[in-house]
């Protein structure tokens, strides 16, 4: 799909005086696309538009939103260098599906994306009606070859070269990068607030304290939550069989934690995908996915009678 289709979907929205901007189309039962990453990463960029090989398909069943995270893309910075982690980047994306005001949402997430979703689907079990982890490796017990993977980049960090080479090493084939993503992350790159957000988290101590340090305390609390709990609604993780990234092993490790306690977890597997697989296979992650949350509605309600009735005895 080009890409020009979704941008024409662009709207922008104040929250707490930070401009958001997001990417809405179709009707009836909403659902949110989160993107991976956070701001201030040196080596990347993300936006929304990484899911604009299948939005349309989404827009075609459901009203679909996909969202610029806080200080990514094109929604503004946080209000200042104290609000770069993950706590205020989960609030703000809180702040908008009560914005939104048409819920319960159905949460798909990319890697960190992902880890917001769960994340707001056990602190606001209300609002989420199912959720969908693509390649999740920020919420998995598993390994993280990002490292390794991403070692000895292109330099300088964020040249069009840079960013190319980044998002090659991620996914199974170099093809699955498109020149419409490229020019889309080359414009982001360029933004001045994308080389504030960078300047800001280079301070160490800094990014530690906020990036890591919150997300090492949140995913060790989720960690123990679902697995006495589960997850509170409906699950389904995708993967991508040759993720560099993530090794599919992950995916089983992540689909063992979860499914002690939620009857309801899915695992799909996609061959020949890496990180991105609604980059690499958009068909089959559209036809899988928007499957899933059609069904998620009458799996949801089964889920509460049995926990009503689990409560009850």
């Amino acid at each position: 799909m080009a890409i020009e289709p979704m941008r024409a979907a662009a709207q922008t929205m104040l929250l707490d005086g930070i401009e958001t901007r997001y990417y809405s189309a179709g009707t009836g039962e909403t659902v949110v696309l989160l993107h991976n990453g956070h701001a201030g990463t040196p080596g990347e960029v993300a936006s929304s538009l990484m899911w604009h090989g299948v939005f349309a398909s989404f827009a075609d069943r459901f009203h679909v939103v996909a969202l610029d995270r806080l200080g990514q893309g094109r929604t503004a910075n946080p209000a200042g260098p104290d609000a770069y982690g993950h706590d205020a980047s989960a609030a703000h994306t809180l702040a908008f599906l009560k914005a939104l005001g048409a819920g319960p949402f159905h949460l798909v997430g990319h890697d960190e994306g992902a880890f917001v979703a769960a994340q707001l689907a056990f602190e606001h079990p209300d609002l989420i009606a199912s959720v969908t982890l693509v390649a999740a490796n920020a919420l998995t017990p598993g390994s993280d070859r990002r490292s390794i993977v991403l070692s000895d980049p292109v330099l300088p960090l964020l040249s069009p070269a840079s960013l190319r080479w980044h998002y090659e090493r991620a996914s199974r084939s170099h093809l699955a990068v498109s020149d419409v993503w490229m020019d889309e992350a080359t414009e982001i790159a360029g933004l001045g607030k994308t080389r504030e957000a960078v300047r800001i988290m280079a301070d160490e101590e800094r990014h530690l304290r906020q990036q890591m340090g919150q997300w090492n305390a949140r995913r060790a609390a989720l960690h123990r939550r679902i697995h006495a709990e589960g997850l509170p609604c409906p699950t389904l993780i995708v993967w991508g069989f040759d993720d560099p990234i993530a090794p599919f092993e992950n995916a089983r490790y992540l689909m063992e934690l979860l499914a002690v306690s939620q009857r309801d977890t899915e695992l799909r597997i996609f061959n020949a995908a890496g990180h991105f697989p609604h980059w690499e296979q958009p068909a089959a992650f559209s036809r899988v996915v928007t499957g899933f949350v059609a069904q998620a509605k009458a799996l949801a309600a089964a889920t509460r009678a049995r926990r009503s009735a689990k409560k009850a005895e």
